[in-house]
């Protein structure tokens, strides 16, 4: 199947495909499509990788099974996040257009009455997220008696968010005569309960070889110590000539403290997490698409069903806790034909889980180095000649035209070729200063303060930033880092501060018998380890009373 037009499909939906400029389907929609279109009333699985083009390969086959003539719902479609949702919703109508069929998007944070509106009027596909689907199967404003088919889309996704009993549920009411097509990018264990528990005479299709998303994707692994991954971070950024992409977190603490410190060396970066109300999320999206910042930092549940156009980068920052969630990341980016870079940060002592990766992923990483300072400078001097080229004259009918010709012709060209130099400088050097330029991957030591006391002893880094504070006199700002481990705190703070905090903190211990001394990082080493320096046991002060 060579075009679209090859394929019997209704003049209307051939018209709004040509319309949209889809000529040639995908190879998942060129195995899929002519199958479900000779035969909807069959349960599938198809395998395949966010950005292969999945939605039209069960959406065009799910419209020609519509009769618009009956105005029930006849196809129902479940996605994990509500972008996912809207993203599919929005597909749908485009090439539904003059067909007579209408599709509905059922999703929480919006207002349910609207919907049952909706639904009042009569709806032929319902696209939505599993939670809000249920709420209105138990309200009984949805119904289910004339389904055909059911899609579930990312179910590997819907599964390891948790919604398996309210897909459970779905299936319990609808009809025995409905079918399932199953779209995910792994078969993990719960995919194969599924088939086996709700699906029968099941047809199976894997993206052809080549096909899927990580084929468009090269894959690199870069061997860094766990403490040096942030100005890696910063290297691989800086050293692309125009950076977009995701930077995975493993936990929301982690992808909270890497964009403070990237948004700290002067990185235009925002965060996305669980914890994330609706409104804010939706707004960390709309400014990561609108160019607002070029570097989200998210987890993996985070993350999940957004599609954002044009990502060059995947950054692993921390290797998932299940690997199937890894072609998930890098499938980010590599989408609609364009290539894409992952990179995933490994520690030494971590390799063993990479080559593990690599096998259960099916997976093929390369070695790379970190980028060099002059690989930095190089993708700077491309980005200000493309800036300089691109420059677009003022229009003579700018009201800062006038203006700005008089601050012209008062100085002298070598004035202005200054001026400029320092504000190209600013415009695409600030991130790219201090230690970011200093040879990275070479020897360096960093102390710190260690106490031998942690959560074993009911510590928090809240009690500890709160003491620094009063017994230290550090103001928030200087306590660059807290991390209270098991039995271990290691507090980072200013070089210059260091030895006088360590005195003042022997003197006024946090606890009963507690010792404080410095620990170094050897970066250089790969090792990882602290070395203990100068260990000092600290008697309790007694006041003895008269």
């Amino acid at each position: 199947m060579n075009t679209f037009e090859t394929f019997s499909l209704m003049p209307q939906i051939k018209h709004s495909l040509d319309q949209l400029g889809f000529t040639k389907p995908t190879p998942i929609q060129a195995q899929i499509i002519p199958l479900l279109l000779e035969n909807y009333a069959q349960d599938v699985h198809a395998q395949a990788q966010t950005g292969t083009g999945k939605t039209l390969a069960f959406g065009i086959p799910l419209l020609q099974a519509i009769d618009p003539r009956v105005k029930k719902v006849q196809g129902l479609i479940l996605a994990p996040t509500r972008e996912l949702v809207l993203q599919i919703y929005e597909s749908l109508k485009d090439v539904s257009r003059d067909t007579g069929i209408r599709i509905e998007a059922i999703y929480g944070g919006m207002p349910i009455t609207r919907q049952i509106d909706a639904l009042k009027r009569g709806v032929h596909i319902v696209v939505g997220t599993p939670g809000r689907i249920n709420d209105h199967l138990r309200r009984k404003t949805l119904k289910l008696s004339d389904l055909k088919v059911l899609v579930l889309d990312e179910a590997d996704i819907m599964l390891d968010m948790g919604f398996r009993q309210e897909i459970d549920q779905v299936l319990e009411l609808a009809p025995k005569s409905r079918n399932i097509w199953l779209f995910s990018a792994t078969v993990m264990s719960g995919i194969k309960k599924l088939i086996k528990s709700h699906m029968k005479n099941v047809l199976s299709v894997r993206s052809a070889k080549g096909s899927g998303a990580t084929q468009q994707v090269t894959q690199y692994y870069c061997i860094v110590p766990e403490r040096k991954k942030i100005d890696a971070t910063m290297r691989f950024i800086e050293a692309a000539a125009a950076f977009k992409g995701i930077v995975f977190c493993r936990t929301k603490a982690l992808c909270i403290e890497v964009t403070e410190e990237l948004a700290s060396k002067g990185i235009k970066v925002n965060s996305l997490h669980g914890d994330m109300k609706q409104t804010v999320r939706n707004h960390v999206i709309k400014g990561f698409r609108g160019g607002d910042f070029t570097v989200l930092v998210a987890t993996d549940v985070a993350a999940r069903g957004i599609d954002v156009s044009d990502l060059t980068h995947v950054i692993n920052y921390s290797i998932p806790d299940e690997y199937e969630s890894y072609i998930h990341r890098i499938g980010r980016t590599g989408r609609a034909g364009k290539t894409g870079i992952a990179i995933l940060l490994v520690t030494p002592s971590q390799m063993g889980r990479m080559k593990k990766l690599e096998r259960v992923t099916n997976a093929k990483l390369m070695e790379i180095s970190m980028p060099t300072a002059q690989a930095i400078i190089n993708a700077k001097m491309e980005g200000i000649s493309d800036f300089i080229e691109n420059a677009k004259p003022i229009l003579k009918d700018s009201p800062y035209d006038d203006a700005l010709k008089k601050i012209i012709d008062s100085f002298d060209p070598e004035q202005i070729r200054g001026a400029l130099q320092v504000a190209l400088k600013d415009k695409f050097f600030s991130a790219a200063k201090g230690k970011q330029l200093e040879g990275v991957s070479g020897s360096s030591v960093r102390q710190e303060i260690c106490l031998d006391l942690g959560t074993e002893k009911n510590i928090s880094e809240e009690e500890v930033r709160g003491y620094l504070y009063k017994t230290c006199k550090l103001i928030p700002d200087e306590i660059t880092k807290v991390r209270v481990l098991k039995s271990h705190t290691f507090i980072s703070v200013p070089e210059n501060r260091l030895e006088n905090c360590l005195a003042l903190i022997r003197k006024k211990p946090l606890k009963k018998n507690m010792r404080a001394y410095l620990v170094e990082d050897n970066y250089g080493s790969g090792s990882g380890k602290k070395r203990q320096k100068r260990p000092h046991r600290m008697a309790h002060n007694r006041r003895r009373r008269r």
